[in-house]
């Protein structure tokens, strides 16, 4: 009996460690606050990348302004923590990607007092391209800011409808991207072909001020067509 509990008791306090080392190896996303001037990003991989990606209305007299934001900030004191500072100050509505480029985790936020819009959208899909590889997205609306995430990288590109952007040319209202033609947010970066299991994908209506959020498995991409 004594020989059992003990045996139990080795059990029970291995897979406590095992549990608790899986357990902390698993990325989260980080922890973002939003303040008019600043924003602040804490619980990222200590020495990595971060990418602030944002789409804002700015209100005038009589119309709105568009702002873009796409900018990289390393953690280089590995504090696991950095800052991005808006200036001038953002009391409007914007709307923020902040990823993690070393981990792939990401947070949505937007400006304190404003709701986060997801859009909802007739068609979206993933095609393949004529080498079989799944590298396409259509899109059904005629203008996006698209952001693609893996754990490692980044890459991003504003759309639009019947432009080179568009790779079917054609201008039917819908925005269909290669992803070839994604740009690297770091440079040097080489570009991917294909989407993977794992990474995200965005897009921000910049128009209405929507997000759609893509969390790729392997399932879909098998369905592409």
């Amino acid at each position: 009996m004594t020989r059992f509990l003990c045996r139990t008791a080795v059990v029970a306090f291995l897979t406590i460690i095992i549990g608790g080392a899986i357990q902390a190896g698993v990325a989260a996303p980080p922890t973002v606050t939003i303040t008019a001037s600043r924003i602040t990003v804490t619980g990222v991989t200590p020495g990595a990348g971060v990418m602030f990606f944002g789409a804002g209305f700015e209100p005038m007299r009589d119309h709105a302004v568009v702002h873009r934001w796409s900018t990289v900030v390393t953690d280089t004191d590995l504090a696991g923590s950095v800052f991005y500072d808006l200036a001038p100050s953002v009391t409007w509505n914007a709307l923020w990607i902040v990823a993690d480029l070393s981990s792939g985790e990401y947070k949505v936020a937007s400006t304190p007092g404003y709701p986060v819009m997801r859009a909802s959208l007739p068609r979206q899909e993933f095609k393949r391209t004529v080498g079989g590889a799944v590298g396409r997205f259509a899109y059904s609306r005629p203008t996006a800011d698209f952001l693609y995430v893996v754990p490692g990288g980044a890459w991003t590109l504003l759309a639009r409808d019947g432009e080179p952007t568009d790779s079917d040319l054609v201008a039917d209202g819908a925005t269909e991207v290669d992803l070839t033609q994604l740009q690297p947010v770091v440079n040097g970066e080489l570009t991917p072909e294909a989407f993977v299991a794992g990474g995200t994908l965005f897009a921000i209506d910049t128009s209405r001020l929507d997000l759609m959020e893509i969390k790729i498995d392997a399932p879909r991409l098998a369905g592409a067509q």
